[in-house]
């Protein structure tokens, strides 16, 4: 966890993890309740609450194979860090912040409060001036550096890349696993920010349904490879970002189009600013691009939304910042673009029931409608002037022509309307 993601998670952003080469005579698995333990001197734990571990040479739990206690093995495999690309060392504004309509959480006092992230990633500079270490979990807006999105969230750091012989990150999965059930288990996160994956399919799916269980949203970069001519590279699925339950963040320029890196697949569930994002490192404040920049942008937004809304559910935070999302043409942008203001304003509507919530800026008026208890949404399609057909919602964008209801009635709801 890169000592600049928390600014931006503040905004700023973690190396994307790509790549798998297998470590040799190491194997990961993991076993049945009925495991017996200690078994033998050269298998190591990952977790035991889990059933995870690890062993030096797969003829060491050959008889637990037999005997149908190991659930799943593979060699054990890298995960890489992969920074795209990197410019300059000096600070100037931050376009991204103004490209998500990040001021407006800061107008409606909205920071991330009482919200817990949990960045799994290389660790954090101590040096670093942006951050407020009298609480080392905090991130403060201040007079130094940059600003993030999210300044008020707790952060908890989880180090598990280091650099190899070659100047690459690089972790075993074995030790993002073990961060990922720390993070859930021991801190209690709301939001686990992995800005890494793997193209095996299976090794973290067990994480991100352990993780859905108790309410813990995961939040992974897609990969950078969308600018390759090899087709299979740049489509290729990584994971835990390709899983369902987790939100898969590709880039945007600051145009607002996809970025050439950003993954090529339709798995893709959201994008935000990943190209020429100013962060800070060791060497000082200086621009990277790539999906793992792009996705603390994501993580940000749903801290800011779960602190307006505390009781807000996984599903319910992953609906809200999919439904506000601005619509893109691109084929592989998932939902559209973040969009702050929209996401916020959608959560304050889903708050004050049976009103209209709207805010406006220059170009748009974002204004949406939560039915009340007991009454229903519903948006009437007209044929020749004839009624044809009614869809219901419990929230939605609002126009003049919806109808709130009674349930099973046609009692009528007088709405009102306010600012947010």
């Amino acid at each position: 966890m890169k000592k600049f993601f928390f600014i931006l998670i503040t905004v700023s952003v973690l190396f994307l993890c790509m790549g798998a080469n297998s470590f040799a005579e190491e194997y990961i698995f993991t076993v049945s309740d009925s495991f017996p333990m200690p078994y033998s001197d050269s298998i190591h734990t990952v977790t035991a609450q889990h059933g995870v571990y690890t062993t030096e040479n797969i003829e060491d739990i050959q008889p637990l194979i037999d005997a149908g206690l190991v659930t799943y093995y593979e060699p054990m495999s890298y995960s890489e860090l992969f920074d795209y690309t990197t410019e300059d060392y000096y600070y100037a504004e931050q376009t991204n912040l103004t490209q998500v309509s990040a001021q407006f959480a800061w107008n409606k006092g909205v920071f991330g409060e009482t919200v817990k992230i949990a960045v799994i990633d290389s660790g954090l500079y101590n040096a670093a001036s942006d951050f407020n270490f009298d609480n080392i979990y905090k991130v403060a807006h201040n007079t130094r550096g940059i600003a993030g999105i999210s300044p008020n969230v707790e952060i908890y750091v989880l180090k598990c890349f280091y650099l190899d012989e070659n100047g690459n990150q690089k972790a075993k999965n074995s030790d993002i696993i073990a961060a990922a059930y720390e993070a859930i288990d021991t801190y209690g996160v709301d939001i686990i920010n992995l800005s890494s994956g793997t193209t095996n399919e299976t090794i973290f799916k067990q994480v991100a349904d352990y993780a859905e269980e108790k309410g813990v949203l995961i939040v992974s970069a897609v990969g950078n490879y969308g600018a390759y001519t090899d087709q299979d590279k740049a489509s290729a699925l990584y994971y835990p970002a390709s899983y369902d339950n987790v939100i898969g963040v590709g880039s945007i320029k600051a145009d607002g189009h996809r970025a050439s890196h950003s993954q090529r697949n339709d798995y893709v569930d959201i994008m935000a600013p990943g190209e020429n994002i100013y962060s800070v490192r060791i060497s000082g404040y200086e621009q990277g691009s790539g999906t793992s920049f792009a996705t603390p942008h994501v993580v940000a937004a749903l801290a800011l939304a779960k602190s307006l809304n505390p009781d807000l559910t996984v599903s319910e935070l992953t609906r809200a910042v999919y439904k506000t999302c601005n619509l893109m043409k691109d084929r592989y942008s998932g939902h559209g673009s973040l969009n702050i203001q929209a996401l916020l304003t959608y959560v304050k509507s889903t708050m004050s029931k049976g009103v209209v919530v709207f805010s406006t800026n220059e170009q748009t008026t974002y204004s949406y409608l939560t039915a009340p208890d007991d009454y229903i949404i519903y948006s009437p399609t007209y044929e020749d002037n004839i009624l044809t057909s009614l869809e219901s919602f419990s929230t939605v964008k609002y126009d003049e022509n919806l109808l709130v209801w009674k349930k099973g009635t046609l009692t009528p709801y007088n709405i009102s309307q306010e600012e947010y």
